[in-house]
This record gives C-alpha cells, structure tokens and sequence, in this order.
C-alpha cells in the first residue's frame, strides 16, 4: 500500500484544531491522583466538506483509490473510502478516561465487506491496535495481550444493511462494550473474564485514527459522515439518531459544477467560457450538409446529417472544445444534451469523445459504450430496447462515476450498470472512463468509434463536474424542456407559470395563443414604439417616452393578463422582466396594472408603487438608489405575496418591504394587490397610473401564480442572460 504524507507540523503540535469543526474540546487534564468527575466531553468532530482531506494523511491500497469527498442524495458531501484510507491524530491521545470512550457515525458500506475495518486506533509502528468492521468485528491487540468479540469467522452478525447508511454509536467501557444501529442496541456484553481497562488505557496511549484501515483486509467501499469522538460514555441524547437536515442540492441552473453549456443557437461557442468553441470539419464534401436549421419546437438546433467514408450524402463531424479536460471532479461526470433522431441508426454515432487511444460514444438505439484503457464496455449494443423515440425530443443525460454509470430519459432513469437490457464488456474500473472526460482535448458529433455520424438533431449540451442527483436531472429537464419555436414551457425556476411574453415581434403569450396584446396610441408618436434588433438580446420591444403634451406622443401596450382568474401558491405572485432604460424617467412608468380602481407600478429608478383598494405604498418613490443602470440590462423580478414584496436584480435581492431606501404607506394587507393580479384583466407597458410611459426596452416577461425563491430568481437569471 502507498501512503501520501501531507500533514503539516503545525498540525502535529496543535491537533486537528481549526481544521475541523470542533466544539467543547474540554479542559486540560488536571493532575495524576486527583479525583476528576467523569464527564461526557466531545474530543473530536469530524465533518467531511469540500476542502476537509487537505491536511491529513490519506493512504491507499494497492490498486485502490485515495479517499475523496463525493455527494449523496441523503447525507450531502461524505467521505467515500474505495481502497483508500484516511490517518488523523488520535483525539484521545494523553485524555483520560474514566468510564470508557465512545464513537457515533453515520456510515454506508458495500455487500460482504464484514472484514474490513470501519475505524481504528494504533500506535506509532503499527504492533498494538483496536479496530471495528461492519460485522460487529471488536479486535484489540497489543504486544502481550489480545481480545476480540464477533469475528466472522465465528458468527455474522448481521449488524449493518449494506448499501444503506445507519447511524452508528460504539461504546467502549471498563468492563465491556455497546453497539448501537440507528439508535437501537444490537449488540451488548458485560465483560467478567477480560480486563477492559487495558483497552481504554490504550485509547489514550494510541497515535492514530484510522478510517478505511486496521485489520488484515482491505475493506469494500465505503461511505462515512459527521464522525464524533468522545471522552467518556455518551448518553442517550448521543445514541438517538440525529435529523438529517435537507441535504439536496440547493437548486441552481445550471447545475453546481456545470463547466460546458452549448446552446447551439447558431453558434459552437460554449456560453460559459467564450474562449470555448467548436468547428464543423468535412471529410467527405455533403450534399446536404451538416447545419445550424429552425425546429418547429425547439427553435434553433443543430443537424447533424448521417454520414461515413463514401456514404452518398458524405461524411462530416462537429469537433468541441472539451470545458471538462483538466477539471477536478466530485466521483465522476454529468453530461446532458437534446436528441432527436431522425431514424434508428443501430451503430453510427451522436455523441463521441475519442483521445486516439480510447473511445466513449452514445447513439439513437441507447447503445453506450466504451473501449479504451482498462477495458471495454458495450451497453444495449445489439438491443432496441432503450431506443429513443423517432421524431421526438429527448433529454438524455449521461452520469459517469466511478463505480459505473446511469442513464436519464426526460428525467427518468433508463437503465444503469445493474439494469440494463443488453451489457457485455470486461471494464472493472470505470474511473478510466471518467478520466478521459477531464483528460480530452476534444468531444465530437459524429466523430470515429468504428463507425461514424448518425443522423440527429442536437440541441442543449451541458457538460458537468459531478454526476448530478435525479432531482437535478428532473430540473434540468423542466428547465431546458421547449415549445413554440424555442419557448420553457414549465421551468423549475419559474413557478406556476401562466404567461411568457418573449416580444419576438409579437404580443402574444407563448404559453397560450388565445392570449396577446395590443398597441394603443392616444397620441400619435413622432418616433413610434416598436419592436427592434438589440445587438445583446435580439428582438426587443422599444417603449417610447410619452404622456399627454409631450413632443414625441404618447402610446401605451396593452397584454391580456394571464393571472386572471388563477389560484395562487405560496400566498403570492411574481412578474419578471428584462428592462434597458436609455434614461432615468423619475416618474414614468415601465409595468403597469390598472384595473380602473386600483394601480400597481414599476419605473427604471425603482420605484415600485401602489394606490387602491386597502391603501397605498410607494418604496423608493422619492430616492435613486435602487435604479436600474442606464443603457444596461437588467433582469426584474418582482415578488408580491400577502405580506409584502421582495424585488431582484439579476437575480440577487435588491430591496424588499422591510429593507428599502424610502418608503411610505398605509398598506397593512398585501393581499389586496395579489388580488389585484388574479382579477385585473390586462397588465400593461407605460400606461396611466398618475404619470405615463418612460422611455425602455423591455424583453422576456414572465409572469406566474407563485413568488420565486431566492434560487430560483438567481437561477432565472442565469438561464435568460444572453
């Protein structure tokens, strides 16, 4: 086995002190021959978080793995051993001990790993050491003496479910031991014909502590979180099981971790790295070639065309850029993208990575495989039974781990390395597969396994440093899942979504053709409101200033209102909308709703305002200092629920009802303006409140019966920017 040495002296003479999270380290031991009362006191506090392997010593075995943090859907991050071993200093080391020493842990281990140890305690060469395995295993060995309890050898215990996490607590007394499994005692013995003091003794005389280490077999993998050491015999407040808090993913889009986001709207450019890119190359001139073309669904998609030495239509591939070579990865990678298959070719391919020496492909009849260094797999390769439909859009995402893979159709799984409808191969460690993700130049559409380019329209392609949970891949699928030439039809990060109004050259409400607008002039303008190409965000709807008298006019935009009539969730509403003012109009208006009783507002110096029926407020009415910037864009989005409002800017919170600049109002009820926009038949751009029309340019509003959330509004953000 090799052992990688990366403990700091500092680290040796301080302890794990500041570098984990440690509390009631207790108090110095007093002198030899005092009486001391046995008090429970916390030594040590293991918590394992991105960053936390940094200071210590990581072992492995030979053909293993050096611990790492991954995530899991249950516990967060966690510390996976897979032929790894971690070393710490022993936080009992010179503690004394009155009644024991006692150990809680959450931990997850694999079937048949009864030998293995889960923890253990030696001393500097390694002759004298206690360790525990998933069997109930308790083994201690010194140079004179020895005991052990629950060898399998002798009796399996049936003390830990494999594959599933249980929360552990060990204690170690004077006169024998408690095991107990998810707050529940399974293993307990009163020790009459051995002296357990030597083995308390010896807890405060051991160097170490070892994770994944300490007796004679190399233990399967393994998961461990939130370990805790302690002086002394913990009580029933230790054993009972803690809450697992919300351990999810926070939501974000793109994912945490996403490092390649290819729209492929007319551009090979990788959205969140512009010095990333990609390149049509011909190798046999195509009659029809490969092309950039309008999808009645998904708005601009690549399409790629069949093609292979000498095919009548010719042969030509997409290379990328690859966002992921060099990156550090979490246990493996995520790789997502939009299909839709023209027909069912059964062997040319879609998505490829190929690095000279090794291949990775995925094609239209669900046939992933791989043949490189430390192997070959072939997964669904002479079965259509995870065949992607003909003629539909499919969102397939791609995990890789270390440990195998997972395939995702429209969120749902769709078969794995355990089930699957056809799988050959010899590939025992699929580690090589991730690394050729993180060591690639390049990945490639249509590009050389042993076959060339299938026939598919491509859109979306996201490329991860982290398999992504399910839930992830759920939103990513609502996030990214279009209608109507290019529309999100029900995003994650727009809840209860009833009205998007894109301002491509119309008013209407892509997500209800029976909804539109119109263009009111009351006095004609001398340069009219109009749609207009924005050199940032494309089509926009240009707002010309106005008001009764002024030089230029003054016409308004009326929309139909698609909260009308709806339920809301949560208490409350919000209305998004990206807006470039060309000045600042103190007074003017940009949103509006007027429902002939009442008025709501919004106007580029952020002034957010209301008058009718339960009183009035004005936030910022008087005061410039949430205005919008001029001639930038900025995403607004408001929240109203019934007890006040929050407003973002490019998704972070700008001002709210309880933190604002200026404020004034008799309002006690917000309830009445949420009414306000389940009731009202139109909202509008830069009609009659007091004021009129300020001058802006406004795209994408969105409208839902729900309030974002703070993920959700920064996550809008990143999914609309352009």
């Amino acid at each position: 086995m090799k052992l990688t040495n990366r403990l700091l002296l500092m680290l040796a003479i301080f302890g794990l002190q500041g570098i984990w999270s440690c509390q009631e380290w207790g108090e110095m031991d007093p002198e030899a021959g005092n009486q001391v009362y046995p008090k429970l006191v916390l030594k040590g506090e293991y918590e394992f978080d991105p960053g936390s392997l940094d200071e210590v010593v990581l072992g492995s075995y030979e053909s293993g793995q050096e611990p790492k943090i991954v995530s899991d859907e249950f516990k967060g991050k966690v510390v996976q051993l897979s032929g790894g071993y971690i070393q710490f200093i022993n936080p009992l080391k010179n503690v004394s001990l009155q009644t024991g020493a006692s150990l809680t842990m959450w931990v997850k281990t694999s079937e048949g790993n009864l030998n293995g140890a889960i923890f253990s305690f030696a001393n500097e060469d390694d002759s004298e050491k206690l360790f525990f395995t998933p069997n109930g295993w308790l083994s201690y060995t010194s140079e004179d003496d020895s005991y052990e309890v629950n060898n399998p050898a002798d009796v399996e215990t049936d003390l830990l479910i494999a594959d599933e996490w249980h929360y552990l607590a060990i204690i170690i007394k004077t006169n024998g031991y408690i095991i107990y499994v998810d707050g529940e005692s399974k293993l307990e013995a009163t020790i009459i014909d051995y002296d357990f003091s030597k083995i308390i003794e010896a807890f405060s005389n051991f160097s170490y502590l070892y994770l994944g280490y300490g007796s004679s077999t190399q233990p399967q993998p393994m998961w461990i979180d939130d370990l805790m050491i302690y002086r002394n015999v913990i009580t029933e407040k230790e054993i009972a099981v803690p809450e697992v808090s919300n351990v999810a993913e926070p939501y974000e889009f793109p994912p945490r971790g996403t490092v390649g986001y290819y729209k492929l709207d007319n551009s090979f450019i990788n959205s969140l790295n512009e010095l990333q890119d990609g390149e049509l190359v011909t190798v046999q001139t195509q009659a029809t070639p490969s092309a950039y073309e309008e999808d009645p669904e998904r708005g601009t998609v690549w399409h790629q065309q069949e093609g292979w030495t000498d095919h009548a239509n010719g042969w030509a591939y997409t290379r990328f850029d690859n966002p992921l070579n060099g990156q550090a990865v979490e246990d493996g990678v995520s790789v997502s993208m939009w299909i839709n298959p023209p027909t069912l070719n059964w062997w040319d391919q879609i998505f490829v990575l190929n690095d000279g020496t090794s291949k990775f492909w995925f094609n239209a009849i669900g046939y992933l495989g791989y043949n490189g260094t430390g192997g070959y797999f072939d997964c669904q390769n002479n079965n259509d039974e995870n065949a992607l439909e003909v003629g539909v859009w499919t969102f397939v995402t791609i995990n890789i781990t270390n440990g195998g893979f997972q395939v995702y159709y429209n969120g749902e799984l769709k078969f794995d390395l355990e089930n699957n409808a056809a799988y050959g191969g010899d590939l025992a460690d699929f580690s090589n597969v991730v690394n050729m993700f993180t060591s690639s130049s390049d990945f490639y559409l249509g590009y050389e396994t042993w076959w060339k380019a299938a026939p598919a329209l491509v859109d979306d392609i996201f490329l991860i440093t982290r398999p992504i949970t399910e839930d992830e891949i759920k939103n990513l699928y609502a996030d990214t899942n279009k209608s109507n030439g290019g529309v999100i039809t029900s995003p994650a990060y727009l809840p209860n979504l009833y009205g998007t109004y894109t301002l491509d050259n119309t008013f209407e409400n892509a997500l209800n053709s029976s909804q539109s607008g119109e263009f009111i002039t009351v006095e004609a303008q001398a340069t009219p409101s109009g749609f207009e190409e924005d050199a940032e965000r494309g089509i926009v709807w240009h707002q010309q200033e106005g008001w009764t008298g002024n030089e230029n006019g003054w016409a308004y935009t009326r929309f139909d209102n698609p909260l009308k009539g709806k339920t809301v969730e949560n208490d409350g509403i919000s209305v998004s909308m990206w807006i470039n003012p060309p000045t600042l109009n103190w007074w003017d208006q940009i949103f509006v709703l007027n429902d002939g009783t009442s008025k709501f507002w919004f106007n580029a110096i952020g002034y957010l305002g209301y008058n009718g029926t339960g009183g009035y407020f004005d936030c910022h009415n008087n005061n410039d200092e949430n205005a919008l910037e001029v001639g930038k864009w900025t995403l607004v989005s408001i929240n109203i629920t019934n007890s006040g409002f929050e407003v973002y800017y490019n998704g972070e919170l700008k001002f709210d009802f309880e933190n604002n600049a200026a404020y004034a109002g008799d309002i006690t009820d917000f309830s009445n303006v949420v009414n306000m926009f389940t009731s009202s038949s139109d909202f509008y751009l830069g009609y009659e409140t007091w004021w009129k029309a300020a001058p802006a340019l406004v795209d994408d509003i969105n409208i839902c019966a729900s309030p974002l959330t703070a993920e959700q509004a920064i996550a809008l953000y990143n999914a609309t920017k352009k």
